[in-house]
């Protein structure tokens, strides 16, 4: 169960993610979260600096989709742009495998070749590894998902290693 919870890599920040390592792996769709991934949770505009790697991905040939739990649809100011431009799964049920599956189906991409890169332990990553799909986790709090250079000091693994290492750091801040 616990090796479920794991993500396959960690990253500060999505621009830290090596992508073309991830080409070089066979990976060819890339599925972000929104809230604490892309940008702060409950934002109402995308971070242009976000905007700008989304769209260089897709440049670069990646398929790149958005999957996120986030209720609203159609009127959500967040992701309109990216709707333009990219499939978006709203109240994705994450970590239900269906919308993993329907966002892979509108990349035309096998599990095998796509990584979810998301925040949260138990939606994305739980989600992607039931999958068997690649996944990274955005160690980043809200505040410094935007920021050029993540904090080391501020960071917490969302699995530590001991209980006595739980406690040290009073408990993964990611809800698991």
């Amino acid at each position: 169960m616990w090796r479920r919870l794991r993500a396959s890599e960690s990253a500060g920040t999505i621009y830290d993610i090596d992508y073309d390592r991830l080409r070089a792996l066979g990976k060819r769709a890339l599925l972000f979260d929104v809230d604490n991934t892309l940008g702060e949770r409950g934002m109402k505009t995308l971070p242009e600096r976000s905007l700008r790697l989304v769209l260089s991905l897709v440049e670069r040939g990646f398929r790149v989709g958005i999957l996120t739990n986030r209720k609203r649809n159609a009127d959500d100011p967040a992701v309109l742009t990216l709707r333009e431009h990219i499939p978006v799964i709203h109240a994705a049920g994450k970590p239900r495998r269906s919308g993993f599956r329907e966002l892979l189906a509108a990349l035309d991409a096998a599990p095998e070749e796509a990584v979810m890169i998301g925040d949260r332990c138990l939606t994305d990553v739980l989600g992607a590894n039931r999958l068997g799909i690649y996944s990274i986790q955005i160690r980043s709090t809200a505040a410094r998902v935007t920021a050029d250079r993540a904090d080391p000091e501020s960071e917490s693994e969302c699995l530590p290693t001991s209980t006595a290492d739980r406690a040290r750091r009073g408990g993964c801040h990611r809800g698991c």
